[in-house]
């Protein structure tokens, strides 16, 4: 019995590194050229739509668009009036996908237009303010399978709220982070 249990420690030690040849690893590559994908992004926060199309395996374009109603609720108290406010939002994104494997980091850049019309109960109804976003990319896209993925994207750039046509309002600038949790269905 006692020979049985040191054979049997000798093979579970030995075992583990006996190979009589290398096993070959399977690496699954996706292919992404033409392919069209729908998504959404921002999925903590205020959500955009995201239509992304690859122009080969490793370039894709992407069209942004998005979009918040604010209605407020009962009637306007005396000396107010009720506005419904409106932020809408439309952009393009250049994505290089570095890899074409199940998980793909990519880099790029991203600008965005977005029109902000203020909304609730007020007593002077301010202009709508237009703001542009531009930023450099960072994420990328674990492709569950073929057709979905989940991903994460950080954004770092600047935003800058155009003059309105208030003369006490100039033109603001500020330098912005972002991180965007996504999720994209692809048709192709």
């Amino acid at each position: 019995m006692k020979k049985m249990v040191y054979v049997l420690l000798a093979v579970l030690l030995v075992f583990p590194f006996a190979r009589g040849q290398e096993t070959v690893v399977e690496k699954t590559i996706f292919l992404h050229a033409g392919k069209i994908g729908l998504g959404l992004d921002g999925i903590t926060g205020s959500t955009n739509l995201l239509m992304k199309y690859f122009l080969n395996n490793q370039l894709a374009l992407q069209l942004i668009a998005g979009l918040d109603l604010d209605q407020p609720g009962g009637d306007a108290p005396s000396g107010t009036s009720k506005e419904t406010g409106m932020t809408l939002r439309g952009g393009l994104s250049l994505l290089y996908h570095l890899t074409q494997s199940q998980v793909s980091p990519y880099v790029g850049v991203e600008g965005i237009f977005q029109y902000d019309k203020p909304g609730g109960f007020l007593t002077v109804v301010p202009d709508p303010i237009n703001t542009v976003m531009a930023s450099g990319v960072l994420g990328g896209e674990y492709f569950i399978n073929e057709r979905f993925t989940v991903g994460i994207k950080h954004n770092l750039g600047v935003t800058i709220q155009l003059k309105r046509d208030v003369p006490k309002e100039n033109s603001n600038l500020k330098f912005d982070t972002s991180t965007l949790m996504t999720g994209r269905f692809y048709f192709n």
